[in-house]
């Protein structure tokens, strides 16, 4: 089998034929090596016009395909039967008819041995970047959200509504834990979100979105009568690992009605409803 590689980029204007290469992936003549750039992603994140578009997931579902294909132990068999994805003829295919948002640049192969030194040579040509970098910058995502929050969302709305507001159970009694928002007004309805890391333990993340729904209910109770009229916020990027149990509690947190999962880059959402709703602040200021 031949060793060959092809970039994946993501195209927000079909029309004008512009892209943003995001990853790449490589067949080193046994199994998928695959690199995705995150700096990369939230560039084209910003350009998609479709804010319905979870680049993410796309992004998760093509490393949940490499990893079945790499833990398929007899010779590929599967991989043959069904996709041939091993063989470079058909990398030339999805470069020529991949004409939506993900785009295939025509495989280029390789004949030199890849091992890991080769395969993050290729990631520092093309992206600039390297693995050991990459780490770094996912153990210390959440600043990097905080400050796509404090940019796109808070410094928008901190003289219209409360920004890191903490809730204490002295000032407000209805609940008996203490909880940081990252904003919160109302007008008649309410508007609020809260950021959250999913790097976190388990219980810990558990902890966070059951207190927040908690919160919520005790709100809603004070404040406005009807659950349906807010609007709730949880801002998270969705874990990386498809079917881990930090993922399924993202997924359903999703599925529940009072909260909208949106990614640190969508935080302009919030301020918009808030300057939608002409929502003000309404609480007592924290200390």
């Amino acid at each position: 089998m031949k060793n060959f590689y092809s970039i994946l980029k993501l195209s927000p204007n079909i029309a004008t034929e512009d892209s943003v290469a995001i990853g790449m992936l490589l067949f080193d003549g046994e199994k998928f090596r695959y690199y995705f750039s995150d700096k990369k992603k939230r560039l084209a994140i910003n350009l998609i016009d479709d804010k319905h578009v979870n680049l993410n997931f796309i992004v998760n579902q093509v490393i949940e395909k490499c990893n079945s294909i790499n833990s398929d132990n007899e010779d590929l068999k599967i991989f043959y039967k069904f996709d041939k994805l091993s063989d470079i003829s058909y990398f030339d295919y999805l470069s020529n008819y991949s004409n939506g948002l993900i785009q295939f640049s025509k495989p280029k192969a390789l004949y030199d041995e890849v091992n890991d030194v080769a395969f993050e040579k290729l990631i520092d040509f093309f992206f600039n970047e390297s693995v050991n970098k990459s780490l770094i910058i996912k153990e210390d995502g959440f600043a990097i959200s905080r400050d796509i929050i404090e940019r796109k969302l808070i410094n928008k709305v901190e003289r219209k509504v409360h920004t890191h507001y903490k809730f204490s159970p002295e000032v407000f009694p209805a609940i008996y834990f203490p909880y940081e928002m990252d904003c919160i007004g109302k007008n008649g309805s309410l508007v609020g979100a809260k950021s959250l890391s999913f790097d976190k333990s388990l219980q810990l993340i558990d902890k966070d979105i059951s207190h927040y729904i908690t919160l919520i209910s005790s709100l809603t109770r004070k404040y406005n009568k009807s659950l349906n009229d807010n609007n709730f916020y949880l801002i998270a990027e969705e874990p990386t690992e498809i079917g881990s149990k930090e993922h399924k509690l993202w997924e359903s947190v999703r599925f529940n009605k009072l909260i909208s999962v949106i990614h640190p880059e969508e935080s302009n959402k919030v301020a918009d409803k808030i300057i939608e709703k002409k929502a003000a602040k309404f609480l007592e200021e924290a200390e």
